[in-house]
């Protein structure tokens, strides 16, 4: 049996007034979705313009590989954020995301275009690379659990510790973070869950790291930040800065 070809689905730019950047799929049509865009501003250079193609891909598979169509004001997942697609023409969806990705609101405002998506994978990726992990990263939903200790200080300059292990459903993001005490230390009860997306605003550093696999885990010292790798005991000191990473790192 034959299988049958999957589609080719291309990329198309567009100069807009006051010289922004429309990408566009191409090919999307012919399987009756209506063709994706986003808009670039002006102030990113053409290199960026890779890593916009590389979320209207995504989107693109996204259709071929679910049989779905998206609609007009419907949401996609991307990583740790969300896309809205609106209609920009009637033969063409325009990408929105989600404002503040740290937003802890039901409902949070959009914006055009898909620079923050860009810079959170572009961060995720930049911790694996740089700490000698192969392959890119795998953000879990902001919506998703993490156990969390309740003796975890509100001062995020504190040190704690996260690990991941394997998930117990698709409700749960596999990361553990405990205030640094020994696990065994602490009862059931003082062991509670609660969705990434109201841990994250509190320490924003986090999310690049929450790419790394199972089995992985990170203790967040005053020094920075060091790596613990599957199945081994001795860390490695993360070679990046950590704390340099914040809602300001996305809208630059």
């Amino acid at each position: 049996m034959i299988k049958p070809q999957r589609p080719q689905i291309t990329c198309a730019t567009d100069a807009l007034p006051g010289g922004d950047r429309f990408i566009r799929t191409v090919g999307l049509k012919a399987l009756g979705q209506t063709e994706i865009g986003a808009r670039v501003p002006v102030r990113r250079a053409h290199q960026w313009d890779h890593g916009v193609i590389g979320v209207l891909q995504f989107l693109a598979n996204y259709v071929i590989g679910s049989g779905a169509r998206i609609l007009p004001e419907e949401t996609v997942e991307y990583g740790w954020t969300l896309l809205r697609l609106r209609e920009r023409t009637p033969a063409l969806l325009e990408a929105y995301e989600i404002e503040d990705v740290f937003s802890e609101e039901p409902q949070p405002s959009v914006v055009p275009g898909v620079d923050r998506a860009v810079r959170l994978t572009e961060a995720a990726d930049d911790v694996m690379r740089r700490n000698g992990l192969p392959g890119i990263g795998d953000f879990p939903y902001r919506g998703r659990g993490a156990m969390t200790c309740i003796h975890l200080s509100e001062d995020a300059t504190q040190p704690f510790f996260m690990d991941r292990d394997a998930p117990h459903n698709p409700q749960d993001s596999g990361w553990s973070i405990d205030c640094g005490e020994m696990r065994e230390e602490h009862g059931e009860s003082d062991l509670f869950i609660e969705h990434l997306a109201h841990i994250a605003p509190r320490r924003p550093f986090i999310v690049p790291y929450l790419t790394l696999p199972i089995g992985c885990g990170v203790s967040f010292e005053r020094e920075g930040a060091f790596i613990f790798m599957p199945g081994q005991e001795d860390n490695r000191r993360d070679p990046g800065k950590p704390y340099d990473f914040g809602p300001w790192s996305l809208i630059d």
